[in-house]
C-alpha cells in the first residue's frame, strides 16, 4: 500500500486488460482513473483532477495514439510522469517527451506496480517542492550576525 494516494490515469483500450490492470494498481493502493483512449483521458486531464501518473498504452481507437497523448499531455500537465506500455510498437526517436518511461508488454506484474509507484514518488516530489517555503531574499548573500545579548 502507498500512503500518499497518488492518482494513476490509466488508458488502455482493450477493456479486460484495462480492468486487470485498474486492479493491480488499486491493490497497491493507488487512485486510478481510466479511459478507453487518448480522447477520453484529455477530457478527465482537462477537468482540472491532478493526474499524478500518465501509463498509457500505444495503439488505441479513436484519435491519438499512446505517443501523441504522452507528448500532449508532457506539453500541458509538465507534472504528471508518464509510462508508455505496448506490445506490438516500440518507442523511435521523438515518440516519447523527456523523461517517460517504456514498458514492454507483457511486463511482470510487480515491475508494472515498482514503475508506477517510483513515477508517483518522483510526482510527489516535485508537488512537495514546489510548496515547500521560499527562503530567498533581497540580499546578496551576505551573512549578517544577530548581535549577542546577554
Amino acid at each position: 500500500m502507498t500512503d500518499d494516494n497518488s492518482a494513476i490515469l490509466l488508458v488502455e483500450d482493450e477493456p479486460l486488460i484495462r480492468l486487470f490492470l485498474a486492479e493491480l494498481l488499486e491493490e497497491a493502493g493507488f487512485r486510478v482513473l481510466e479511459a478507453a483512449h487518448a480522447t477520453e483521458a484529455l477530457t478527465i486531464l482537462n477537468s482540472g483532477l491532478r493526474v499524478d501518473v500518465l501509463l498509457t498504452d500505444v495503439d488505441m481507437p479513436y484519435g491519438p495514439d499512446g505517443y501523441e497523448l504522452s507528448r500532449t499531455v508532457n506539453q500541458l500537465w509538465p507534472e504528471t510522469e508518464i509510462l508508455v506500455m505496448s506490445g506490438r510498437r516500440w518507442p523511435c526517436d521523438g515518440d516519447l517527451p523527456p523523461g517517460a518511461a517504456f514498458l514492454a508488454k507483457p511486463c511482470p506484474n510487480e515491475a508494472i506496480v515498482l514503475h508506477v509507484r517510483s513515477a508517483a514518488g518522483r510526482a510527489q516530489a516535485a508537488v512537495g517542492a514546489r510548496s515547500a517555503p521560499s527562503w530567498t531574499s533581497d540580499c546578496t548573500g551576505t551573512v549578517v550576525p544577530f548581535p549577542k545579548t546577554a
